[in-house]
């Protein structure tokens, strides 16, 4: 039985979602692992970074591979994977044993959400696909919010190694819909043939296009922002300012809570105005949001001045990222699947290039912390004013 445009929207959220929750749901126990562990605050930091590079260098490969025999199947082998890799981190003994099993899982979970991206693109185009982003960013949005209270409480009531037995099992549960429920969106006469030359041209091509690899940059940004504010604040929360794990979690969901009004409200307005005057708007804010973290880090306006653009950032992230990815899809009418793996591996990229930032200079300073949100939230809002003019003119 085929499924309904809002059972497919509901299956894609749920496969989407694992990353997010795998990545959000730990961050409450990193002092937990330092101590379990018997290591350092920058080792911790790294199981992330390994995290989002296994992101970042697994859809190059993945990509191309659901342009070539589909949607359906890659998705499916990512689940397995990232499943199997989940329980594997659930005994690991060492900080470096984590990091390499958090790598791998990344490499596998990033095929189902290339895969799932691409497949959303087959059906959809321009304002109608960014609206659709949104829906399922929305969806995204749960993740974020209930990870750090799950994980949290997990953490607190056996220890870190039982989040990661739950997204095993929760890996389970998706690959047992997807078998039975999920279609395939790309029929073979648009399929890519694949080999070195035909992935070389499809890479050669986004990296050609000036508008898609701006769009790429304003979501790039976005994610090193957001990636800055995950892997520094359970330091500089919990440490620095002494918030507790109930009260970490709780201000990191209600950023999750934003981010759900933010896709609602991305909605509405893109159907009103279009994806690309909204992205100009996000992208000035944005920029806003870096001018007052970094005057947070000098001690202007309190401790809120920190607090508040964390708030932000995360809805920040959706709502730039539906529509920025929305610009760049809309520039291929064939390859999306490396279009996809290229725009997410650049996404990601970027994110572990912040972290590493972070665990080199340590997030656990205010200073540091605001310098280095307001970069790249700079980036981000810049690459967004470009890529919507450079869009209208092309």
């Amino acid at each position: 039985m085929p499924l309904s445009e809002r059972g497919l929207i509901f299956l894609l959220v749920a496969i989407t979602t694992l990353a997010p929750f795998s990545i959000d749901a730990y961050l409450p126990a990193f002092p937990q692992l330092v101590a379990d562990l018997q290591t350092e605050i920058a080792h911790i930091q790294m199981t992330l970074a390994a995290f989002i590079l296994g992101f970042a260098i697994g859809p190059l490969v993945t990509g191309p591979i659901s342009d070539a025999v589909g949607r359906r199947p890659v998705i499916l082998a990512g689940l397995i994977g990232f499943g199997v890799f989940s329980l594997a981190c659930a005994i690991a003994t060492s900080a470096e044993m984590l990091i390499v099993l958090r790598f791998c899982q990344a490499l596998a979970g990033s095929a189902s959400l290339v895969a799932g991206r691409a497949l959303l693109a087959d059906v959809y185009r321009g304002d109608v696909l960014a609206q659709k982003n949104s829906t399922i960013n929305m969806g995204l949005a749960i993740a974020p919010m209930a990870a750090p209270v799950i994980g949290g409480w997990l953490a607190e009531t056996w220890d870190w190694r039982m989040i990661f037995w739950v997204m095993g099992i929760a890996t389970a549960v998706a690959i047992l819909a997807s078998f039975k429920r999920m279609p395939e969106t790309l029929p073979p006469e648009n399929r890519e043939r694949l080999n070195f030359s035909t992935v070389f041209k499809g890479y050669r091509r986004v990296l050609g296009n000036r508008v898609a690899m701006t769009y790429a940059c304003a979501t790039a940004g976005i994610m090193a922002v957001f990636f800055t504010y995950v892997a520094a604040t359970p330091f500089l929360y919990m440490q620095t300012y002494g918030l507790s794990v109930s009260t970490f979690s709780l201000l990191f969901g209600a950023g999750a809570i934003l981010a759900m009004m933010a896709n609602y409200l991305n909605i509405a307005l893109v159907a009103r105005m279009g994806f690309r005057p909204v992205l100009l708007g996000q992208g000035m804010l944005v920029m806003g949001l870096g001018v007052i973290a970094f005057g947070g880090g000098f001690g202007l306006f309190g401790r809120w001045a920190i607090y508040l653009p964390g708030l932000l950032f995360m809805p920040m992230l959706h709502v730039i990222g539906a529509n920025a990815l929305t610009g760049a899809m809309d520039q291929f009418d064939r390859s999306k699947g490396i279009a996809s793996a290229m725009l997410l591996a650049f996404r990601f990229g970027t994110g572990m290039i912040a972290v590493s930032v972070v665990s080199a200079v340590g997030g656990e300073s205010e200073i540091r912390y605001g310098l280095i949100l307001f970069v790249f939230a700079a980036f981000s809002g810049i690459a967004a004013q470009l890529a919507v003019r450079w869009d209208k003119v092309e």
